[in-house]
This record gives C-alpha cells, sequence and structure tokens, in this order.
C-alpha cells in the first residue's frame, strides 16, 4: 500500500491496480499482454512476500506482445551496474516461474533482505561455483550464496531509442 495513502487518504502518484493474468488481446501486431510496471519498492515487497498478490498495484501498464507468465512484471532499471546492455531506465519483463540457468539475467535478492540488496545481475558460473556478475566493471562479482535468492529470469529488455 502507498505510504501517501494511509497518511492522507490519497496518493501522491496514479497507481494502476491490474489483476495478474496471462489474457491477451489481438491486433494487427500479434497477440497483446498487459504487463505491470513495478518500481524495485513494489518488487522488493513482491520478493520478500510468502505469496504473490493476485491483483498488483502498478505505477502504470504496458503492451507488449510474446511475453509470458502470469506473474511477469517489468521494471525500469535502476542504475548502471548492467550497462552496456542494460542502460538505467530501461524496461526489462522479468519472469518469477521461468527457470533460469548460468548465462541468464535474474533479479536477486542478497542475504539481509533489504531493497538496496534486489539487484539486477548476470548468472556466471565459475567452476563450481555461481556468481552474479554486473557486465559494468566498476562493480565486483558476488558469489550466489544458499541465503540469496534469485527471484526471477529476464525475459525481454525494452531498448531506449
Amino acid at each position: 500500500m502507498d505510504v501517501d495513502l494511509l497518511r492522507t487518504g490519497r496518493s501522491t502518484h496514479s497507481i494502476t491496480i491490474l489483476n495478474l493474468s496471462e489474457s491477451t488481446h489481438h491486433s494487427a501486431a500479434g497477440d497483446i499482454r498487459r504487463i505491470p510496471l513495478l518500481n524495485w519498492q513494489q518488487m522488493g515487497q513482491m520478493v520478500t512476500s510468502t505469496n504473490l498478490p493476485g491483483v498488483i498495484h502498478a505505477e502504470a501498464v504496458l503492451e507488449t506482445t510474446d511475453v509470458s507468465g502470469k506473474r511477469t512484471v517489468a521494471l525500469k532499471v535502476k542504475d548502471d551496474s548492467m550497462e552496456t546492455m542494460f542502460s538505467e531506465g530501461e524496461i526489462i519483463f522479468v519472469n518469477p516461474d521461468s527457470k533460469w540457468k548460468p548465462g541468464d539475467y535474474v533479479i536477486a535478492i542478497r542475504p539481509g533482505g533489504h531493497l538496496e540488496t534486489l539487484i539486477l545481475r548476470q548468472v556466471k558460473s565459475i567452476g563450481s561455483q555461481c556468481m552474479l556478475h554486473p557486465l559494468n566493471r566498476k562493480y565486483e562479482d558476488l558469489p550466489l550464496t544458499k541465503q540469496d535468492k534469485v527471484w526471477g529470469k529476464v525475459v525481454r529488455l525494452r531498448k531506449k531509442l
């Protein structure tokens, strides 16, 4: 729930309420789905909760084709840790039900459960250890430990042109 809504009875920003669904509508471009765009705080709440809600309070709804998964959500990339492939502000689509493997890009939560520990990284296999690898060399590889949780796999990127 929005903090401003609790304090004042109204939200300071618009929120779209959306039922999670795989339903599509057909257009000339193909079958179009509506995907909720969440902020990282909302994503953090989803990741740390035991049950995902059937209804999402999204910042916006994005229409897209060829993205599967009932619980797929969209996020804006929050930093430069994954440049040059993922630039800050670009939109990624994340499916929590899609199986990931080394080489995939994922959303992971690090020990501690704080919002700052929710990160976008590539899973790399180095010997017998999996690492959470940033593409930007300013950031360090982080070992993927038993305490970490990979929440979802990036299934699409919407590039800025």
